[in-house]
């Protein structure tokens, strides 16, 4: 979004009011609201989590007792509060999952998965890569969850998503579509929220 742009838009300039890091808060904000994914307590991790918006939203849910951990390439400011944690890597390093595993030993409650590529222009490659690191955040949601645990899943729309909307059905017993309020209209984005993941269904504990 370029500056003028940015200045213009309604939940960019509540996030500067509010202190979140990103107006893409307000869409797990939106999300919580409507789905109650997250509560007090729970072990969350965060997928994509760059710049911390979504991780400054998981702190005030999961309370003091709670642990979130965000994932992604790049560093976050590190001025996060004291129940949360940031891990530098690629979601798909295959010893990801370990280190995630020693942080919460008995697993995650949640996953959540913010995940984009480097947006090339072209749709098609796109949707292809979006969908190819979604499918890195389930593997690794397999790996990881709870039995019952709940994971959000960022997807763009494209030919893959059926069969990966399939796939997220396979493991959990309720999977809903869903476009939150804060998701621009333009936008071929949309979220996948799914609840109960059954642990029968988690296959290998490979790295």
């Amino acid at each position: 979004m370029k500056p003028r742009e940015a200045r213009r838009d309604y939940y960019w300039r509540l996030a500067k009011e509010r202190g979140y890091r990103s107006r893409a808060a307000f869409k797990l904000i939106d999300i919580q609201r409507r789905f109650g994914i997250v509560r007090r307590g729970d072990k969350v991790l965060d997928l994509g989590c760059y710049p911390g918006g979504w991780l400054q939203v998981i702190a005030k849910l999961i309370g003091r007792n709670g642990l979130a951990i965000g994932v992604d390439l790049r560093p976050v400011d590190p001025t996060l509060p004291d129940n949360v944690k940031a891990i530098v890597s690629d979601v798909s390093d295959q010893t990801l999952a370990e280190r995630l595993r020693s942080i919460s030993p008995f697993g995650y409650d949640v996953v959540l998965s913010d995940l984009s590529p480097n947006i090339s222009g072209i749709w098609e490659l796109d949707h292809y890569r979006q969908i190819s690191l979604s499918r890195e955040a389930f593997r690794l949601a397999k790996l990881l969850l709870k039995d019952g645990g709940n994971a959000v899943f960022k997807l763009f729309h494209g030919g893959e998503m059926k069969d990966f909307l399939d796939e997220l059905k396979s493991a959990f017993r309720y999977v809903f579509v869903y476009k939150p309020k804060a998701s621009r209209s333009r936008s071929s984005e949309t979220y996948v929220v799914c609840m109960g993941f059954n642990s029968e269904k988690r296959g290998g504990r490979g790295r």
